[in-house]
């Protein structure tokens, strides 16, 4: 065992309860548009709002001893957001990841995944017709023949996903929303990709006494609940299987928003807010702002910037 790594393993940042704790970066809460809050999670380390889970599931496995330095080898399936986070919080303990992409997501994520350490399994494979979990269960299944010692952080199905948005993402908004002018009730608009978000923030602001309902938003021509997906240009919600770490019932109303409506509230925002969100972000704000009208003061609409727009065509 490196010294690099008893470093690590001492430091009492990365000595995490059994619960995830706050991070020591917070991510700004702004109302951007009278009664509409907008959590600015492009501005976490990696760009997004899923470098909290990647970091958490991580450190909780490093804790349990499922990755060792030097001998394990992080891989995951992912449209990006969540390698990106993989890669930074592998690359503090010296660990390598391996990530499949899917080749329909942002060729300039793939790019910087690789620049930013990664390397992308399965190119061939996935050329050939394989899904990204394809290509991880064949890389899981032949590790021995690889000289690989896997841990798959599995994003879709680790609980930890939803500790991490729960009692990090989420207790650090029920923390700012403190600082405003006596906010009982909340609407959250949120989208679904594993549902881990969804679930923790929400699970989150009603421990934290808020009074909340949940608008889901989907794309167009999709339903998740009950598996029903078409080819959208919304990355991260809708992304072909039911959301397996979404709490249904706590989700209170479904929206749904078209292509055109995502780009006119992309622009409205860069236009006004100065911020290039990216397209699921866009979406999720089309569907905010047409619930803000006559709100009383106690009441805002909350919603998450998850990325920003540079990546997306």
């Amino acid at each position: 065992m490196t010294n690099h790594w008893l470093r690590y393993l001492k430091s009492e940042k990365n000595i995490l309860p059994t619960t995830a704790s706050p991070s020591s970066h917070w991510t700004p809460l702004r109302e951007i548009e009278p009664n509409l809050l907008l959590k600015l999670e492009f501005d976490n380390p990696g760009a997004s709002h899923k470098v909290r889970a990647a970091r958490h599931i991580v450190r909780c496995a490093v804790q349990a001893g499922h990755i060792v330095p030097g001998l394990t080898t992080v891989i995951e399936k992912t449209g990006g957001n969540f390698g990106f986070g993989l890669v930074l919080a592998c690359s503090e303990i010296g660990v390598s990841v391996e990530l499949a992409v899917g080749l329909s997501f942002s060729p300039l994520k793939r790019h910087f995944l690789e620049l930013s350490g990664a390397k992308l399994i399965g190119i061939d494979q996935l050329r050939a017709g394989s899904t990204p979990r394809e290509v991880v269960e064949w890389h899981l299944a032949n590790a021995g023949r690889l000289g690989k010692s896997y841990f798959y952080t599995d994003q879709f199905n680790n609980p930890k996903n939803i500790e991490a948005h729960e009692y990090e993402t989420g207790a650090e908004i029920a923390q700012q929303l403190k600082d405003l002018d006596n906010i009982k009730n909340i609407s959250f608009v949120s989208c679904a990709g594993t549902g881990a978000h969804l679930t923790g923030i929400t699970r989150a602001l009603l421990s934290a006494g808020y009074t909340v309902d949940v608008t889901l938003v989907e794309p167009t021509g999709c339903d998740s609940r009950n598996s029903i997906f078409v080819e959208h240009k919304f990355e991260g919600m809708a992304v072909g299987v039911k959301p397996p770490l979404l709490d249904w019932d706590l989700v209170s109303d479904t929206v749904h928003i078209d292509h055109a409506s995502m780009l006119a509230t992309k622009q409205r925002i860069a236009a006004t807010q100065g911020y290039i969100v990216g397209n699921t972000s866009a979406a999720c704000l089309a569907a905010a702002s047409a619930l803000t009208v006559q709100l009383p003061k106690s009441h805002k609409v909350l919603t998450i910037a998850y990325d920003h727009g540079l990546w997306y065509a």
